[in-house]
C-alpha cells in the first residue's frame, strides 16, 4: 500500500481521492453481483460480473504504472527537443556548461530540475560521472551514449571533431527514437482495435445471457 501511495503521489494525484473512487465502484459492482444472485439470474451472468470486478481492479491499479511510464517517456522525448537547442549553442561556440544552462530556460520544471542538478554536480565533479548520473534518470538507456559524447567536448574546447561526434550520436539517437515511437503508435492502434472487439463481444455475451434468462423466467411464468 505504501508503494502504491508513492506511485500515486509521484503523479501529483490525491491518494485518498483515488482510493475513494476505487472503493465506490467496487461497492456498486459488488451490490450488482449480489442483486443478480438473489434474482436468480444465470450463473454465467454472475460469473461475468465477478470477472468484471476483477478486471476493473487490475486495470485501475495497474494504470498508475502506465501513467508513470508515459511520464518518463515524455521526459525522454523532451530530452530530444531540448538537446536540439543545445546543438545551436554549441555551434555558436558556447561551452557545454553555458549551453546546458541556457537550454534549461526552455525546459519543463522536471527537466529543469534535472539539468540544474547536472550543473551542480559538474561544479563538484569534473569527471564523466555527473553526465552518466543525469543520463540514468531517463528511461531510454541510449541517452547515456549521448551524454558521454557531450562530456568528451568538455575537455576538448568544442573542437569540431568532438562536436561532430556528439551531433552524430545525438542524430542517430533521435532517428531511432522517432522510429520506435512510430512503431509503438501503430501497435497501440492495433491493441485498441483488438480490445474494442473483445469488449463488444463480452458485452454482447452478457446481454444475450440476460435476455435468455429473462425469457426463460417469462416462459416458466406462463
Amino acid at each position: 500500500m505504501k508503494n502504491l501511495r508513492q506511485k500515486i503521489e509521484s503523479l501529483s494525484l490525491n491518494f485518498a481521492k483515488e482510493m475513494s473512487i476505487l472503493a465506490v465502484v467496487n461497492v456498486l459492482l459488488i451490490a450488482a453481483l449480489i442483486a443478480m444472485f438473489f434474482i436468480n439470474l444465470s450463473i454465467l451472468v454472475i460469473i461475468g460480473i465477478a470477472i468484471t470486478i476483477v478486471a476493473f481492479n487490475l486495470f485501475y491499479l495497474n494504470r498508475y504504472n502506465t501513467m508513470i511510464l508515459n511520464k518518463e517517456k515524455k521526459l525522454d522525448n523532451e530530452f530530444i527537443e531540448i538537446f536540439s537547442y543545445l546543438r545551436i549553442y554549441l555551434y555558436n561556440e558556447e561551452t557545454v556548461y553555458s549551453a546546458l544552462k541556457n537550454i534549461s530556460e526552455f525546459a519543463s520544471p522536471k527537466m529543469k530540475d534535472r539539468i540544474e542538478q547536472l550543473l551542480s554536480d559538474i561544479d563538484e565533479d569534473k569527471t564523466v560521472q555527473p553526465f552518466i548520473t543525469f543520463a540514468r534518470l531517463f528511461q531510454n538507456k541510449v541517452i547515456e551514449e549521448v551524454m558521454i559524447a557531450l562530456y568528451e567536448m568538455v575537455n576538448s574546447g568544442n573542437k569540431d571533431i568532438y562536436l561532430n561526434q556528439f551531433i552524430k550520436v545525438f542524430e542517430d539517437f533521435k532517428t531511432r527514437s522517432e522510429d520506435e515511437n512510430e512503431e509503438k503508435r501503430y501497435r497501440k492502434f492495433d491493441t485498441l482495435n483488438m480490445l474494442s472487439v473483445v469488449g463488444s463481444g463480452y458485452i454482447m455475451v452478457i446481454l444475450a445471457l440476460c435476455i435468455v434468462t429473462l425469457l426463460g423466467e417469462a416462459t416458466n411464468g406462463f
